[in-house]
């Protein structure tokens, strides 16, 4: 299957996942954080077995997996995360409703701009080194914009496999989090004389 027949699928997984409000919910907190049912079911006050429902219906549209249980009263309890980010490929936003269009990419945005406030609020960002802001207004002809947007992919690729690498080594060595938001924008400008 060619890379762009597998992201084509796994867009369409994602629009199904985020068709129904809970599975979006869901799905946002196990982009998030590593979460079972039950927390879940507690933080947006809603039902376990609503919820568990749509976690495994998460796992069947191969946007979360499970990765632990733990024995809880009798019973196993799950812990899901998300397979990946609630990306939207482009060309199957064009075919989205424009609302919905709309919608998603605000969302993604407004959750960058939250999570920098957060952090500022809390005194994080900029305390120390660890951190990398850049904002670099480029003009660039339709073949630059292409390979900007493929750069900006790449990137988002390796980060993702950081992330692949960081979680297996917390597994083994019980280390804790450092929760980071990682965010990446190219996109196109209105003229700024207006033509």
């Amino acid at each position: 299957m060619s890379t762009k027949t597998q992201r084509r699928k796994a867009t369409e997984h994602r629009i199904k996942a985020m068709s129904h409000p809970l599975r979006a919910e869901i799905l946002r907190i196990i982009s998030e954080r590593t979460a079972s049912p039950a927390e879940i079911s507690r933080e947006l006050e809603e039902e376990l077995s609503n919820v568990s429902y749509h976690a495994k219906q998460l796992v069947e549209f191969e946007c979360a997996e499970l990765v632990s249980t733990r024995p809880v009263r009798g019973a196993l309890e799950h812990f899901y995360r998300a397979t990946e980010r609630h990306l939207i490929d482009t060309e199957a936003c064009d075919e989205l409703d424009p609302i919905m269009a709309e919608d998603l990419v605000c969302e993604f945005m407004q959750k960058i701009l939250d999570d920098f406030v957060a952090s500022a609020r809390a005194g994080i960002i900029g305390s120390d080194e660890n951190f990398h802001l850049t904002r670099t207004p480029l003009v660039l002809d339709a073949e630059g914009l292409r390979e900007a947007l493929e750069a900006h992919e790449r990137a988002r690729l390796e980060i993702s496999e950081i992330e692949s690498r960081s979680t297996a080594r917390m597994v083994e060595s019980g280390e804790t989090a450092v929760r980071v938001s990682s965010a990446q924008g190219c996109f196109k400008m209105p003229d700024p004389k207006g033509r």
